[in-house]
């Protein structure tokens, strides 16, 4: 049996652990810098590639008499030469991505327009990697640096990096909370074009089909744009409902922009050379039965009925603000004397 001579390492030692820490934060400085050395050689290649590339494409300009012999020999050669002849632009970059998960589906996007802008740059997972990676900023790239550090990038499928990545900044239940947002989304003050752009955006992550985009839409839609809809024939479709949505509120703000522009104390029933009066200089004698005025009795030309229904007048009276119905002239001209 043997006695240890010697001090007992401590294992809770701070010294040690500092030293074991500090030789960890070198490790990982020293692959970032590698990071960064195969990136600043990549684009140089890129740029060599380019020289090459462009060189190679004046030479062909300069001599079509020998291209054209090479392309004689066989059509599907000579397409498939000719495709390998045009430069890629490969400097193309994403904006850069710093977290927000909205904006994760997008840099994504751009990654992968860019890939097919220049397929033979991109052929290889490590060179679709290192551009996400260039693209990455902030906490997205230190996430990107640990994960590299664990995972060898010469041999990371780009599938596993994407599925990493999507996990981590991507939205989860992405179709779960579009339909959610759908269902809350009100046009407000705001214009039915400016609702419009959200509601496509959300009606599209969502997924859902246009019958019930028909319905949701017409109830996000504000009062005055539902009354308007009132005087127009029914839509069938759901694009046919924005399109009569954002006729009816063009309509409603030309004659808002017709109101303003009156001098002020101009009454609605003061005289004036440019205002049109919707009733009958004199007053209408006693209705009777026919009641002149009615929808189905009107003597209304098919003018003037169609104006009333785009302005939203009344088909009685001539006044804005509610339907026959609701008319309190022709409600008045039934009660018994």
């Amino acid at each position: 049996m043997t006695e240890r001579t010697g001090p007992t390492p401590d294992p809770a030692d701070p010294e040690g652990l500092r030293h074991a820490i500090s030789l960890q934060g070198n490790l990982l400085s020293r692959q970032a810098d590698a990071l960064a050395q195969m990136s600043a050689a990549q684009q140089d290649l890129f740029r060599r590639l380019d020289s090459i590339t462009h060189t190679l494409a004046e030479l062909t300009g300069q001599s079509p008499n020998v291209a054209a012999a090479a392309q004689a020999p066989s059509s599907g050669n000579s397409l498939a030469s000719a495709s390998t002849m045009i430069p890629e632009n490969f400097r193309l970059q994403p904006e850069p991505f710093c977290g927000d998960v909205e904006a994760c589906g997008g840099f994504l996007l751009q990654c992968q327009l860019i890939f097919q802008q220049a397929p033979r740059h991109y052929q290889t997972d490590h060179s679709r990697i290192s551009l996400i990676v260039n693209g990455l900023r902030n906490k997205v790239l230190q996430w990107a640096q640990a994960f590299l550090a664990s995972h060898s990038i010469s041999h990371l499928p780009f599938d596993r990096f994407i599925e990493e990545f999507r996990l981590v900044f991507d939205q989860p239940r992405k179709q779960e909370e579009a339909t959610r947002r759908l269902l809350n989304l009100k046009q407000g003050n705001r214009s039915v074009s400016e609702h419009l752009i959200d509601f496509r955006i959300l009606a599209v992550e969502a997924g859902w089909p246009d019958p019930a985009l028909k319905g949701i839409f017409y109830q996000s839609l504000s009062e005055r744009i539902k009354d308007h809809l009132c005087s127009q024939p029914e839509a069938n479709t759901f694009e046919d409902l924005v399109s009569a949505a954002l006729r009816s509120d063009a309509r409603l703000r030309e004659r808002h922009t017709e109101r303003t522009r009156r001098p002020p104390g101009h009454s609605q029933n003061q005289a004036s050379p440019n205002y049109m009066f919707p009733l009958p200089v004199h007053e209408p004698p006693v209705p009777t039965s026919d009641e002149p005025m009615q929808v189905g009795h009107s003597k209304l030309t098919a003018e003037e009925r169609q104006k009333r229904r785009e302005e939203g007048l009344c088909f009685y009276c001539g006044h804005p603000g509610h339907q026959v119905a609701q008319c309190g002239r022709r409600l008045n001209s039934r009660t018994p004397r």
